[in-house]
C-alpha cells in the first residue's frame, strides 16, 4: 500500500533508529563546519605574517631571510592556544554528543551500546567542563543525576538489545538534555559573536589583498598581456568578495549553532510525544542537511536576510536579528 502523507512516508521507510541517526551525523557535520572558524582565523592570520615577510624581505633586502626568521613565525592560534578556547571545545564536545547518539541509535551490541554510552559520557562532561570556562562561574549543565539517569536508562536496554528500551533510553536522554543543550547553543552563539574573530579575519585578508594590488601595480609597469592582467584583476577580485565576506563567514557558523539548537529541540518534542521517527523529525534534520550542502554559499545567507548591511570597509553582514 502506498504511503500518502509525509509523516506516514517518513514511518513506512524509516525507523526510529534511523532518523536519531540521521540526526546526529547531521549535528556532528554542522559543528565540524563550526570548527573551520577558527581555522579560519588561524589561516588568515598566517597568510598575513606570510605575505609580510614576502614584501618585506624583497629585491636588496631579500639576504635579509634566514630560517630562523621563518622558525620564528608562530600559529596565531596554535594547537595549544586554540584547545584553549572554551568556545572551540565546547562547539567540539556537542559534536561528540550528537556523534554519542548516532552511535547509540545504530548500536548492533551490548558491546557498541557500552562504547556509546562511554563517549556521551565524556561528551556531557566536557560540556560541563568549556560551559564553566565561557561562563567563567562553576555552574555544570550537566550534574550527577543527569550521568546517573544515562546509567539507569541504558542498563535498562539489556543484553539482547530491545528497540523499545532502546527508543526508551534515547528519549530520556535527549529530552532532559534539551535545555542544556539549548544553553550550550546560546552562549556559544555568543561567544562568536563578541569573540572578534571576524575583525581578526577582515583585517587579515584586507592586508594581503592590499600587498596583492601593490605587487599588481608594479607588474604592470612591465609588458604584460591583456590576458595575464585580467586573470590578475579576477584573483584580486576573489580576494577582495573574501574581504567582504569575513563578517558572513562568523554569521554563518552562528546561524548553524542555532540550527542545532532547534533541531535538537525538535527531536525532544516529538520523542516527548513518544515519535521516534516522525516529519517534524524529518525536517529538522533536511534543514541541517541543507545547510551543511550551502554552508560555504553567503549568498544564500544574504538571499534570506532582510537587512543586508555593509560598513565602510565594505565588509557585508545581515542585521537580522537571530
Amino acid at each position: 500500500m502506498l504511503c500518502i502523507t509525509a509523516s506516514f512516508l517518513a514511518g513506512c521507510t524509516t525507523t526510529p533508529a534511523t532518523q536519531i541517526q540521521a540526526f546526529g551525523d547531521s549535528t556532528k557535520a554542522i559543528t565540524d563546519k563550526v570548527d573551520a572558524v577558527i581555522g579560519e582565523y588561524n589561516q588568515s592570520a598566517l597568510a598575513r605574517i606570510h605575505t609580510d615577510l614576502a614584501a618585506t624581505y624583497n629585491k636588496q633586502f631579500a639576504n635579509g631571510l634566514t630560517s630562523k626568521t621563518l622558525e620564528d613565525v608562530a600559529q596565531p592560534i596554535d594547537d595549544k592556544t586554540k584547545r584553549g578556547f572554551a568556545m572551540y571545545r565546547a562547539n567540539r564536545a556537542l559534536g561528540e554528543y550528537a556523534k554519542s547518539l548516532s552511535a547509540l541509535a545504530s548500536a548492533g551490541s551490548r558491546a557498541d551500546i557500552d562504547l556509546a554510552t562511554a563517549k556521551l559520557y565524556g561528551a556531557m562532561s566536557g560540556i560541563n567542563t568549556q560551559y564553566r570556562n565561557m561562563k567563567s562561574d562553576n555552574a555544570d549543565l550537566f550534574n550527577l543525576d543527569d550521568f546517573a539517569g544515562v546509567a539507569k536508562v541504558v542498563a535498562a536496554i539489556g543484553s539482547t538489545i530491545v528497540e523499545e528500551k532502546r527508543n526508551e533510553a534515547i528519549k530520556r536522554i535527549v529530552t532532559s538534555a534539551d535545555a542544556k543543550i539549548s544553553l550550550l547553543c546560546d552562549t556559544i552563539n555568543k561567544q562568536l559573536e563578541d569573540s572578534g574573530i571576524h575583525d581578526g579575519i577582515s583585517a587579515s585578508r584586507q592586508y594581503v589583498l592590499s600587498e596583492e594590488i601593490r605587487q599588481y601595480k608594479g607588474q604592470v609597469q612591465k609588458d604584460t598581456t591583456l590576458d595575464w592582467r585580467r586573470n590578475e584583476i579576477k584573483r584580486l577580485y576573489e580576494l577582495k568578495k573574501g574581504v567582504s565576506e569575513s563578517r558572513l563567514l562568523v554569521q554563518n557558523a552562528q546561524k548553524a549553532i542555532l540550527a542545532v539548537k532547534s533541531a535538537h529541540g525538535t527531536l525532544a518534542s516529538e520523542l516527548k510525544k513518544d515519535k521516534y521517527s516522525s516529519e517534524a523529525i524529518a525536517m529538522a534534520i533536511g534543514r541541517l542537511r541543507d545547510l551543511e550542502k550551502h554552508y560555504d554559499n553567503y549568498e544564500t545567507l544574504l538571499l534570506e536576510c532582510k537587512k543586508i548591511e555593509k560598513d565602510d570597509k565594505g565588509i557585508l553582514s545581515c542585521g537580522d536579528k537571530p
